[in-house]
């Protein structure tokens, strides 16, 4: 199954994976966006525990449970049963499903929780938040929540708004921690701009709220995060406005085409690798030419970024819907810090 989805929602648009639930309008709330999402079950910790054989201590697989005599000395006595020290497990508290094995310091963050963060950072804004999507994957080791602040801003020049999102991926296998990473969408096209890797000058922005002790004393914290997609927005917009002040021609498109998409080094590069760059560099060269992603800022250094992450989010190939997800949303895009610089060196700007 695409992604390991189990259960979700989106609004209006379907899933990157075109499974779960579309819905005709926003979610009112976060318990009712959790309703939907099928997320009304919670993650809980239980002891670790072991059995062994009392004879010779071999640790029982469910095979000896099942034949119900040792696998190694083959003794028909019942198992020690007992608790392993400074382990624990997290389990669904709906099915009992085993979702992964955790240090007994750990604590789950549940959904519950999730919108406790999610009402701080609700307080700390102007605006409201509305929840895109929200589900779980994996059986539910992985859940996430996808939701925008209603405070759009535009660029000059252009008369679409973009939108500050927030993405909230909580792991529930011990793998990782509650993440809330700002990213940005202007509309028209649903381009996602990360304005760390637009400038290039950092791995990713995020706020991370860490398995241990109670998220509860930490509601500072996501105030800060709300403060920071703020920060990461009005940097974008700043940045944008630069890119827009800068005027390019036919030959700068030409230019910054050639630099994003390179041809290897000759002695390398088979005819059907050159075919492969010279069918990407047509198309975005059709982007920043003629799509309406470009409109607002065809002939300048910005109209040239916003058509290279046309390109990126929408036009290249992925090898999967999660793939597309996780490189469009969820996890940083290399390819994306390298826009601005090439974009003004092809304005002539640096």
């Amino acid at each position: 199954m695409p992604a390991y989805f189990d259960t979700g929602f989106s609004v209006r648009q379907p899933m990157w994976h075109g499974l779960g639930t579309i819905l005709d309008d926003y979610p009112a709330d976060w318990p009712e966006a959790r309703k939907l999402a099928e997320l009304e079950w919670e993650p809980e910790l239980r002891p670790m525990v072991e059995a062994r054989c009392g004879a010779c201590q071999h640790v029982f697989t469910t095979g000896d449970l099942e034949a119900g005599a040792c696998g190694s000395c083959l003794d028909t006595a019942p198992p020690v049963v007992s608790l392993v020290p400074g382990e624990a497990r997290v389990i669904r508290n709906d099915t009992g499903l085993h979702l992964g094995s955790v240090t007994d310091a750990y604590t789950p963050i549940g959904h519950d929780l999730m919108g406790e963060v999610m009402e701080a950072l609700a307080e700390s804004s102007d605006g409201t938040l509305r929840f895109e999507t929200a589900g779980s994957v994996r059986e539910g080791r992985n859940v996430w929540a996808l939701a925008y602040l209603d405070e759009p801003i535009e660029v000059a020049g252009d008369d679409t708004a973009t939108l500050p999102f927030l993405a909230l991926l909580n792991a529930h296998d011990g793998g990782g921690a509650l993440k809330v990473i700002p990213t940005s969408v202007r509309v028209v096209c649903w381009n996602t701009y990360r304005a760390a890797e637009l400038q290039g000058e950092r791995s990713g922005q995020q706020f991370t709220f860490r398995h241990v002790g109670d998220v509860r004393d930490r509601v500072e914290e996501a105030k800060q995060a709300i403060r920071g997609v703020r920060t990461a927005q009005a940097e974008w917009v700043e940045l944008a406005e630069r890119l827009a002040g800068f005027r390019v021609d036919d030959a700068a498109v030409a230019s910054f085409v050639s630099s994003f998409i390179p041809e290897p080094v000759e002695a390398i590069v088979s005819d059907r690798v050159r075919n492969n760059i010279q069918v990407a560099r047509g198309a975005l060269s059709s982007i920043i030419n003629y799509e309406p992603t470009c409109d607002g800022h065809r002939g300048t250094a910005l109209g040239l970024v916003d058509g290279a992450v046309e390109y990126l989010d929408h036009v290249r190939a992925f090898r999967s819907r999660d793939t597309l997800m996780n490189r469009t949303l969820l996890r940083p895009e290399p390819m994306k810090a390298k826009l601005v610089e090439l974009a003004l060196a092809a304005a002539g700007a640096n």
